[in-house]
């Protein structure tokens, strides 16, 4: 790479970054948000003695076969996390879209309201996809486990043999050109490996025959800034194959 290469590129990472970040002060380690308790609930939505508090959202798929499949499976029971979870999190997104983005599994935020990438990190991932023209409208996002696991643990092998199934089903109908693992578990679980993700980053790799790319989860980037400029490269490679496709 030449001189002016190399100060273009960095220049093009900067601007990229002051759109993303724009003024905001990302903190080394992750803040945990207040739980919600009972004096902020409505008083028809307190939680009752013994019970667990859970109001069930849903929200309508993008197309007739996307919203019949979530109506099969939104009510599942085949592994434990059914007890604990407060929403189905199936994804959600274009039901068209020519790249699926897929993490690991619901987290807080996403349990309480039934959608993938709500949070902190979502509101990160929003402003990536923003700085390579794209938005949420564009993508479909999913995760590999469909209920949030307790205390944000990794899932469990039994865990994600019932439910990669039901995301194999969701590319099949959605059909995208590009698949983006989100994070080392999503990746490795994907790909059946046992890998670092700065291994993982530098090969071309493939799920259910699609090409597929990895990066670092949103949250990875609000721990560690300076995985900042390895992001960039990942999402301006997905930004060339969909310019490429798209010719």
């Amino acid at each position: 790479m030449n001189e002016q290469n190399l100060i273009d590129d960095i220049a093009q990472f900067f601007e990229w970054y002051q759109q993303v970040y724009d003024s905001e002060i990302i903190l080394e380690n992750p803040v945990s948000l207040p739980e919600q308790n009972d004096q902020t609930l409505p008083a028809t939505e307190k939680r009752r003695p013994g019970k667990q508090f859970a109001k069930v959202v849903t929200y309508k798929q993008t197309s007739p076969e996307l919203q019949a499949f979530y109506e099969q499976i939104k009510d599942c029971q085949k592994c434990d996390l059914h007890k604990t979870r407060k929403n189905f999190v199936f994804g959600y997104g274009n039901a068209h879209a020519e790249v699926m983005f897929v993490g690991e599994a619901p987290g807080r935020d996403e349990d309480e309201q039934g959608l993938p990438f709500v949070g902190v990190s979502g509101k990160l991932l929003d402003k990536i996809f923003a700085a390579i023209d794209l938005k949420r409208e564009d993508v479909y996002i999913a995760n590999v486990i469909k209920c949030r696991p307790p205390n944000n643990r990794n899932p469990k092998p039994e865990e994600i043999a019932q439910c990669e199934p039901y995301l194999i089903q969701q590319i099949d109908l959605i059909k995208p050109k590009l698949i983006v693992a989100l994070g080392l578990f999503a990746a490795n679980t994907l790909l059946k490996a046992q890998r670092s993700l700065s291994e993982l980053r530098k090969k071309e790799h493939s799920y259910q025959g699609i090409p597929l790319i990895v990066t670092y989860h949103p949250s990875a980037l609000l721990r560690k800034p300076i995985l900042k400029a390895e992001s960039w490269k990942d999402f301006k490679k997905i930004r060339a194959f969909l310019n490429e496709i798209e010719r």
